[in-house]
């Protein structure tokens, strides 16, 4: 049928329905196929919407993008008054969007000037201003459009052939699919209207989660799937692999225990899916989300550990702890903070020891977590102390020996210690995605450190958590990283500075001759010798650890000027490790919890065969 019939039907999008999430280029697609069929003369085909008749009007279970953007055309070409309609003595659109955007579609339409709060808000903006813009568009040949419309006689029959329409085209994201299979489960519920307050309860906890995860306005979206991963972790008693699917695992789940009543599996699984929602969105963007209640220290624990973008494998043990402790779980993040940097810098990859992560994670949130002796868990210092002995690097052998533990030179020799990876000369090349983070940390602890405090200053303290999550040229992760001695010094022709570039050949990379710098700042200094970069530095007054470079207790005399030489970076080295030490060191973890090595821990030599197999 052509759009000017179906426009004679009212629509509208389920509250289960994901909110809108066209971007530009569907939308400039969706410009050049009308244009060409404009040109050519012929009729655009839209594809097939499936439908299902709800009270009155048709609710749109495939096609609700593609018809709201139709929507969006037509009132961008001048045809407002084909898809506004008076209904009950209410002004409603002819595809009702979901309730939370009901207001705003209505104004884009009248085109007034109501503000988006929302990613799909702003995206429904965007849209109908870039299909306004093609001036070249005619009502007639969006008229003219094709669809073809199937009426499924119930909910469930709508899921089922969406999904196998859409499995043959563009990926569907699993969290839509798990949607669809509960509604085709509540299908099998007997009675009338215990079916209806199933798809009722299916339709309110989707609005939910659409809600939790539509973001603000341009931020980009949510990964459905990775949450739905991550509360699959802690939802089921059963090991969850990488590569295995929830929509599989719920599948079966639901199958076995069926017996205990169908309604019950579906509201327990939606209802622990949302709590874990409601804590996940501010795990995964604790910059933009807050949530007061927990606490300022915790909030910025979150915030630390965001820095890192090594969350993958520790998420699910971050959310069970919020939900378990409040914000007594600092304690934990915090830990988790050490955990993956010391696992960082000891080259392990952010999945070492996944099954043992996640284990700690499912018993925490199911409340079965216990100790060596069966003890029930009950602080987050219990779960810290079991963290590091199953999962964590010592940061040293001193360490190691005093929690008791030899560590002979041979087991020293084949694992990197993450507290001497730091004199690694090829530091740069190994630990890039380290620098910016530890610049920043190491710029905070300098403000603070009563040594060094007195000694530094600067026009603006670029130490804010909007400088580090911003994405302008203006971010603390974007600043450059500079080569303190360069690797083309301007003095490189002459012989005393050709004889020192082959000095520095092995000390370019190491940690002591990084620094960091904004881009504006960084490319007026060209390969300047450091007496000169040094002075221009200072100037600056960004950041401590560029200041101090020009105090001596703090880099070492300068043998070789007026180069910076091997040893100023053995000098800057030792004054980073000792911040290293306090952040991340023995002393910082037996302040969060944990103990020698003892009855607590259960079953130590298997989950180190564990750690093995999973990476």
């Amino acid at each position: 049928m052509h759009v000017v019939e179906l426009l004679e039907l009212n629509f509208k999008i389920p509250q289960f329905q994901r909110p809108y999430d066209w971007g530009n280029e569907q939308v400039f697609d969706f410009i050049e196929d009308l244009r060409e069929c404009q040109v050519k003369g012929n009729s655009l085909f839209l594809g097939l919407v499936v439908l299902h008749p709800d009270s009155g009007v048709f609710s749109i279970i495939d096609g609700q993008q593609r018809l709201t953007t139709l929507m969006l055309s037509i009132a961008a070409v001048g045809g407002e008054n084909k898809i506004l309609r008076v209904v009950d003595g209410m002004t409603r659109t002819w595809v009702q969007p979901r309730v939370a955007d009901i207001s705003f579609t209505t104004s884009i339409i009248n085109n007034s000037s109501e503000q988006p709060e929302t990613l799909s808000q702003w995206l429904m903006q965007s849209a109908h201003k870039k299909l306004g813009e093609a001036k070249d568009l005619s009502l007639d040949t969006l008229l003219n459009c094709e669809v073809i419309a199937y009426v499924a006689p119930n909910l469930a029959g709508a899921t089922r052939l969406f999904e196998r329409i859409n499995l043959r085209g563009k990926k569907v994201c699993e969290f839509d699919l798990v949607k669809n299979k509960l509604i085709e489960w509540a299908a099998l519920v007997e009675g009338e209207e215990a079916r209806r307050k199933l798809e009722e309860f299916i339709t309110r906890r989707y609005d939910r989660l659409y809600a939790l995860m539509d973001p603000s306005a341009e931020e980009q979206p949510y990964n459905s799937d990775k949450l739905l991963r991550i509360h699959w972790i802690l939802f089921s008693d059963n090991q969850f692999k990488s590569g295995e699917r929830v929509l599989d695992k719920l599948d079966l789940w639901i199958n076995l225990h069926i017996s205990s009543g169908l309604s019950g599996l579906v509201e327990d699984y939606l209802n622990s899916l949302v709590q874990a929602a409601e804590v996940w969105v501010w795990v995964e963007r604790p910059y933009i989300v807050s949530r007061p209640k927990y606490g300022n220290e915790l909030h910025q624990a979150l915030l630390d550990f965001a820095k890192l973008d090594r969350d993958g494998e520790l998420q699910p043990l971050i959310v069970s702890s919020i939900l378990k402790f409040g914000s007594k779980a600092e304690t934990l993040i915090r830990f988790c903070e050490i955990n993956s940097v010391r696992s960082a810098l000891a080259r392990k990859n952010s999945n070492h020891g996944r099954s043992i992560k996640w284990r700690l994670a499912r018993q925490l949130y199911n409340g079965s977590l216990v100790d060596g002796q069966d003890r029930l868990i009950t602080t987050p210092q219990g779960v810290v102390h079991q963290l590091f002995w199953l999962n964590t690097p010592y940061w040293s052998k001193d360490e190691a020996s005093n929690y008791g533990d030899p560590f002979t030179d041979e087991e020293a020799a084949s694992e990197i210690i993450p507290a001497e990876s730091m004199d690694d000369p090829t530091f740069l090349t190994r630990y890039r995605s380290l620098v910016h983070y530890l610049f920043w940390k190491y710029g905070q602890y300098l403000l603070a450190a009563k040594d060094w405090k007195v000694k530094v200053s600067f026009d603006i303290n670029p130490f804010q958590e909007s400088v580090w999550f911003d994405d302008g040229a203006a971010s603390f992760r974007k600043w450059d990283i500079e080569h303190i001695y360069p690797r083309n010094p301007d003095d490189r022709e002459t012989k005393k500075g050709h004889e020192f570039r082959i000095k520095m050949k092995d000390w370019l990379n190491h940690l002591g001759n990084l620094t960091i710098l904004p881009i504006s700042d960084n490319r007026g200094m060209g390969n300047a010798v450091f007496i000169e970069k040094l002075e221009w530095m200072r100037e600056q007054k960004k950041v401590p650890f560029n200041e101090l470079l020009a105090d001596k207790s703090y880099t070492g005399n300068m043998m070789d000027a007026p180069h910076w030489g091997p040893n100023n970076c053995k000098k800057r080295v030792q004054r980073i490790r000792e911040f290293a030490d306090i952040a991340w060191g023995g002393q910082a973890v037996t302040d969060l919890g944990v103990g020698p090595y003892d009855d607590r821990i259960r079953g130590y030599e298997e989950d180190v065969s564990d750690i093995e197999e999973t990476t």
